[in-house]
């Protein structure tokens, strides 16, 4: 028996403490847990490092949400898939604003609301004079259209004013049948050509689309009245102006009677044939005239004439000077001398 099973004070332990001392020492066994040995951490496992790739592939990157992005040629394809559609929208843009944006004027100009249609026009207004404006009568509308400007700083502002009429059951008869009415000897009007020269045998005018100009020379010195006519088979257009210039005859053939053009015989008979109204004399009839040609003749505008004098017998019974005249040896110009002036105008002979 050891010394912890014997007495306190060395005399015989009794058996009932001893056993009592091994329980409680059993017991204190039992109750403490035995101290649990703790795992050591496992070494992490050393990483492989990466595969070196070829020359110029790029390098493993991840992207932010984890997922590895494919690297090498099988990157740089999907780098391309994803850039050429941009780079083909790039270019596009800078196509459109450097070349084909200048070329369109900078940015589409908002359309102009159409003219507002007018009255029908009774009458054309060309300077001081009116004349009657095309027969329309409740059918069609009238629209004014703008005139273009001239491109010189100096150049006058355009007097002409062009209406255009829609709406009209046959714009080409109605357009004929204004030619026969403004080219009647009571109006004046003929149909001439771009320098206003009288049209001799003018042509019937084509009633689906076609074009007439006519003319008549105006009060103001120089001018003409001008109305030029356009149509096709739904609109009719008009244009009346006052403009330089004056109406005149279509030069007349050489005579075949001399190297000199008219004979004289045929010089005076046309004067004869005229109105003294025409030569600025008074009375119904050129018989009460007597006409005398001087010799020789004179260059006026570059054209050979010769000049006729037109006399008249007073009531004292003497002959008094009417008009000191010119006319070109083809007949196709006749001028009068202002003999206070020394100046010459040329005439409108009729046809």
């Amino acid at each position: 028996m050891t010394g912890e099973e014997d007495g306190v004070c060395g005399g015989s332990a009794d058996p009932l403490v001893i056993w009592r001392v091994k329980q409680l020492k059993r017991e204190k066994k039992e109750k403490a847990p035995k101290p649990k040995k703790e795992k050591k951490p496992k070494k992490p496992k050393k990483e492989k490092p990466p595969k070196k790739g070829k020359k110029g592939a790029a390098p493993d990157v991840e992207n932010p949400e984890g997922a590895a992005v494919e690297t090498g040629k099988k990157g740089k394809k999907k780098l391309l898939m994803i850039l050429a559609p941009l780079l083909i929208l790039a270019v596009g843009a800078a196509v459109f604003l450097f070349v084909i944006r200048p070329k369109m004027g900078g940015e589409k100009e908002v359309e102009e609301e159409p003219p507002e249609p007018i009255e029908i026009p009774l009458m054309y207004t060309m300077g001081e004079t009116e004349v009657h404006a095309l027969p329309v009568w409740g059918e069609g509308t009238v629209y004014l259209e703008e005139q273009e400007m001239p491109a010189g700083e100096d150049e006058p502002e355009p007097t002409a004013v062009t209406y255009r009429y829609e709406g009209l059951s046959s714009p080409g008869t109605l357009a004929a049948v204004y030619t026969t009415l403004m080219t009647a000897e009571d109006i004046g009007f003929s149909q001439v050509d771009e320098e206003l020269i009288r049209i001799k045998e003018p042509e019937e005018p084509v009633l689906e689309a076609g074009s007439v100009h006519l003319a008549k020379n105006a009060p103001e010195e120089g001018k003409a009245l001008s109305i030029q006519m356009e149509w096709t088979e739904e609109i009719c257009t008009v244009t009346a102006d006052l403009v330089d210039g004056k109406v005149k005859n279509p030069p007349e053939p050489v005579s075949p009677a001399g190297p000199m053009g008219l004979s004289t015989e045929q010089m005076m008979d046309y004067i004869q044939s005229l109105s003294p109204s025409v030569l600025g004399l008074e009375g119904t009839s050129m018989e009460d005239y007597d006409l005398l040609i001087q010799d020789g003749s004179v260059l006026i505008d570059g054209i050979p004439c010769v000049r006729i004098n037109a006399y008249q017998m007073s009531g004292q019974g003497t002959y008094e000077i009417g008009g000191n005249y010119f006319l070109s040896l083809d007949g196709a110009h006749l001028y009068r001398l202002d003999v206070a002036s020394n100046s010459v105008e040329e005439l409108d002979t009729p046809q």
